[in-house]
């Protein structure tokens, strides 16, 4: 149970940043400290390759009972995400064995709140779809659940901030990815 919650650790550290420097230009470390690429040991495995940022979105949504994170890899970037997260996934395993002491770690704000909240006993769920990733966490405790929605509220504003201070951190992606629905633009 441990090691599928710590591979859903990895994967949401992964998915909350990603969109964060998802195009040229953009700073790697937000001005707040709340994401950092060169430095997070979790994030920075996801720039090794300079180009997986700029092929892949990331939404993150309040839900009712927590938060919803919704992750598109272009599928010729599959690999090299699956490289980073297999080596986010190690360091992981490292903590949880007691091998590397995560006091010792440098992370930013994100990966250390979401750290936290897996402590707290979120319940997780990844859904891996054909064109998204669906990560769930959720809570029974109201306590719990306000936590993780302002989580989602926090990586989203501090995604519109690093993007260029938007209100809609994927203001610059194509509108073509947009859904029909009535998303906010």
């Amino acid at each position: 149970m441990k090691s599928i919650a710590l591979k859903v650790l990895v994967a949401v550290c992964a998915v909350t940043v990603l969109a964060s420097v998802a195009l040229a230009g953009h700073p790697m470390k937000s001005e707040s400290g709340w994401f950092d690429f060169e430095n997070c040991a979790f994030c920075k495995n996801l720039i090794e390759d300079p180009d997986l940022l700029t092929h892949a979105t990331w939404e993150s949504h309040a839900i009712k009972n927590g938060m919803m994170n919704i992750i598109t890899v272009d599928p010729a970037y599959a690999e090299a995400m699956a490289t980073a997260e297999k080596k986010m996934n190690d360091l992981g395993m490292k903590i949880q064995s007691g091998e590397v002491d995560p006091m010792g770690l440098e992370m930013c704000g994100s990966c250390q709140a979401t750290g936290m909240l897996m402590m707290s006993g979120v319940d997780m769920e990844r859904v891996q779809g054909d064109a998204a990733t669906v990560m769930l966490m959720t809570s029974d405790d109201a306590e719990i659940v306000a936590r993780l929605q302002d989580l989602a509220k926090r990586n989203t504003e501090e995604t519109a901030l690093m993007m260029g201070g938007g209100d809609h951190p994927h203001a610059e992606h194509p509108k073509a990815e947009h859904p029909t629905s009535d998303h906010p633009h």
